[in-house]
């Protein structure tokens, strides 16, 4: 298998519109993540799946260890399918993804009606997807204590619940409008960027372990995960799958084989490549989670390289955006830089790293506009 060449790490500058709301920060791009993952009595059966937008394959296996490559891809979301959903446009075999289940109490007329108040305003799939993931989003609050049920019924009336509460919801709802959706299971491997005191493109993500995310489907385009603790419309390649309720994964069934790193699991980056790039912020959710792209830009971007006379990324430095007499200072590393959330105006940007003199670039954008500034730093010595 081939590989685009290694993407420069990427610091995102926030600016944000409204400070006392949060935003969804929008990415585009793509990552891959190839995994060696070992345990001394076998690693459970992974399945090969992919969706519109997501792929995981085994590409090795032998009796103690797996190499396994996930691959998201970030482009934009592209779906013009009508809402309410035509019954004739699901296929016959994915129609079951519109039932109730024991946890999944699509019938429940707390459960419908509240989806029918969310979506009533949506003429597009992905706006009855948004207004309902936004709802749960900013209202269910995250718990996995003992003594809190994680069936739909019990979510929606506590408005708590865990990664299993959350997704038994979320489907319950969806699947109330018309809208096809099944429980994903999956396994999150700690210590990457996602993990324990990890952050995601400054979305902080729970602590590893046993996992469940949804999987909607679209007419036009298929099925797409999305983990609404953490993102709309896509998952990030920390997110392992084991199996989807209601799919056959052949062999789903084989006995033996861990996953966890609590039974002696261990799983090692064997490579990654990571092209994801911040281009523009949302309004909704107010929690701060990341999404795709799925209608026009909101906001403004300024994003580029910063490079010295030989053509070779700069490191380290700082960036600082100024707006009249107001400026904001960050960082950036390994050479790329990203600007979001800006309103149509006049900026400075003003460019530093150790060992080079510094530049500054005057730069007008209009509003909704993407603007690439890439940026040559003359050394010093």
């Amino acid at each position: 298998m081939t590989f685009p060449p290694l993407f420069f790490l990427l610091i995102s500058v926030f600016i944000p519109q409204h400070p006392l709301k949060a935003e969804t920060k929008v990415l585009t791009g793509k990552h891959i993540v190839i995994y060696d993952i070992v345990n001394p009595i076998g690693v459970e059966y992974l399945p090969n799946y992919s969706n519109k937008f997501y792929k995981q394959e085994v590409l090795t296996s032998d009796e103690f260890s797996k190499r396994l490559i996930v691959e998201i891809d970030l482009s934009p979301l592209n779906s013009s399918a009508m809402f309410p959903i035509p019954l004739k446009e699901i296929p016959n075999n994915m129609q079951k993804f519109l039932t109730a289940e024991q946890n999944i109490q699509t019938n429940d007329p707390m459960i419908s009606e509240k989806a029918r108040e969310l979506v009533k305003e949506a003429k597009y799939v992905h706006e009855a997807f948004a207004a309902i993931a936004d709802w749960l989003i900013d209202t269910v609050i995250y718990d996995a204590g003992p003594g809190v049920r994680q069936d739909a019924r019990s979510v929606m009336t506590t408005k708590r619940g865990s990664c299993v509460g959350i997704t038994c919801l979320s489907i319950a709802m969806l699947r109330s409008v018309g809208i096809p959706a099944r429980y994903a299971h999956g396994y999150l491997p700690p210590g990457y960027d996602w993990g324990i005191s990890k952050k995601y493109w400054g979305i902080r993500i729970n602590g590893g372990g046993f996992h469940a995310w949804i999987e909607v489907y679209y007419p036009d385009i298929g099925w797409t995960f999305s983990d609404l603790e953490h993102s709309k419309d896509f998952v990030d390649p920390f997110h392992i799958l084991r199996y989807i309720d209601g799919v056959e994964h052949t062999p789903r069934y084989y006995k033996g084989g861990e996953m966890d790193v609590e039974n002696a699991t261990t799983y090692t980056i064997f490579r990654e490549e990571n092209t994801t790039l911040p281009v523009d912020q949302l309004p909704s959710p107010g929690k701060a989670i990341l999404g795709r792209q799925r209608a026009a830009q909101q906001l403004g971007t300024i994003y580029g390289s910063v490079i010295d006379n030989n053509e070779k990324i700069i490191p380290k430095g700082k960036v600082t955006l100024w707006k009249g007499s107001k400026g904001r200072v960050f960082p950036f590393e390994q050479g790329r830089y990203s600007i979001i959330g800006l309103k149509g105006g006049n900026y400075r940007v003003a460019f530093e790293a150790d060992g080079y003199s510094g530049l500054d670039k005057d730069i007008t954008i209009r509003d909704k506009e993407m603007v690439n500034i890439n940026v040559k730093l003359n050394d010093k010595r």
